[in-house]
């Protein structure tokens, strides 16, 4: 290893590398102020070329030149953990940050490379018939919104390393090639949920997991990585999660729309809309604060042949659903999964008497029910869906990573906060 040193400077040291080497300077005639020729005073010259030497001796001042954080990022183990959760882009953006910094991952470039954050589906075999209909079928924003996405089983091309990162619901790290087209974004709009008056009042902490403290301000960073980010950094879903967002986005607006039709009173007699447990159910569902649980009876018909299919699916790959020829009805007697002795009555499984004497059985189960969303009049009457959480007044929950969506008021709660606290300070 060499060290270059630039001996124009005399009255400027060179800095000491932080590999240990430390160059030899023989600029100490340089520090001594000149004098006069009869050892007078220094002259008017000599005191300007002292203020411009300390000039020159605070600009060469590097404040990151015994950084802590630059000096972690030079130890192995520590770099090789931190590369480990983050791509190439991440990567690169890091080592832009300062020259000591550059200069600790350089060393280790190759192991930081192949150690970077990978995409689960970087082994799986690329099937280059799939790939093309899945690429034409991705030509249009609106590709998934008809019923052949399932039919897809793989991935559209090798996986890249630069744009990785975990699914925004589930947490699988897959790469950009395997996240889903993000929606158009005048479909945004449309993955508001209503939550119900406990989680609306619930501090922003609680609803976030892993839950944070309840006075964590909505402008921290981990709150910012919490909530939904749909809108300001994209959307970032894997398949099998981002496959079924537009279908579940038009059943739960369905449901509003009928609720409008049928009101709770309809022709003078009391349909029994919204009363009890009938409203709509909160949009965080089982994880809502004001869950209740609840008997749930299921037709056991439905259940195995649910059942069925999540067990042809498993066999699948992990990424595909299975085409409606695979199903139980359609499927062989040979391929037809043999029923266990624990599909017989018991305690869950309770037996009915059907139309025309038919024995069937049904499922009895307790799960947890999200507490009922309230109904505002002024947007039944307007014929408004979800007025107050798609124009940000009211806080909602989105349907598509799972996450919740601050209103105007925890924005404005936080601006507050931080203003009181500018004032005190």
């Amino acid at each position: 290893m060499a060290l270059f040193v630039d001996l124009e400077e005399e009255a400027e040291p060179p800095q000491a590398h932080q590999y240990g080497l430390k160059p030899e300077w023989n600029g100490e005639r340089a520090k001594q102020p000149p004098s006069g020729t009869n050892g007078s005073a220094p002259t008017a010259i000599a005191r300007d070329g002292e203020q411009g030497q300390s000039t020159v001796d605070r600009e060469s001042e590097n404040p990151n030149e015994h950084n802590g954080m630059a000096e972690a990022l030079g130890c192995y183990p520590i770099v090789m953990a931190i590369a480990s959760s983050i791509d190439l882009n991440t990567l690169d953006n890091l080592s832009r940050t300062c020259r000591q910094v550059h200069q600790a991952l350089l060393q280790y470039r190759s192991a930081l490379v192949a150690h970077s954050l990978h995409c689960v589906n970087e082994d799986v075999l690329v099937d280059p018939e799939d790939t093309f209909r899945y690429r034409a079928r991705a030509g249009n924003w609106y590709y998934m919104e008809d019923g052949r996405t399932g039919d897809y089983n793989g991935k559209s091309g090798d996986c890249a390393r630069d744009m990785v990162a975990e699914c925004r619901r589930c947490g699988t790290v897959v790469c950009r090639n395997c996240a889903i087209k993000p929606p158009a974004p005048i479909v945004l709009r449309d993955r508001h949920r209503r939550l119900c008056f406990p989680c609306s009042k619930a501090p922003l902490g609680a609803l976030v997991k892993p839950p944070l403290r309840p006075d964590t301000p909505i402008d921290a960073d981990e709150m910012q990585r919490a909530i939904c980010t749909c809108v300001s950094k994209g959307v970032w879903l894997c398949q099998p999660c981002g496959r079924s967002i537009r279908g579940a986005d038009h059943d739960y607006k369905s449901i509003w729309k009928w609720r409008n039709q049928y009101r709770e009173v309809l022709g003078g007699v009391g349909t029994g809309i919204g009363e009890g447990d009938r409203g709509a159910i909160c949009g965080r569902e089982a994880s809502c604060c004001g869950a209740k649980e609840r008997e749930q009876e299921t037709d056991c018909d439905a259940a195995d042949a649910r059942e069925q299919e999540e067990y042809n699916s498993n066999n699948l790959s992990p990424w595909s659903t299975p085409s409606p020829s695979s199903s139980v009805s359609g499927s062989p007697p040979s391929e037809r999964r043999t029923p266990s002795p624990q599909l017989r009555p018991g305690y869950a499984r309770h037996e009915i008497e059907g139309i025309g004497g038919v024995v069937k059985t049904k499922l009895v189960r307790i799960v947890r029910v999200g507490a009922c969303v309230p109904e505002w009049e002024d947007e039944r009457n307007k014929g408004e869906i979800l007025g107050r959480e798609v124009s940000g007044r009211s806080r909602s929950w989105c349907g598509w990573c799972w996450r919740v969506i601050p209103g105007r008021k925890d924005w404005e709660g936080a601006k507050g906060g931080n203003g009181a606290g500018k004032e005190q300070k």
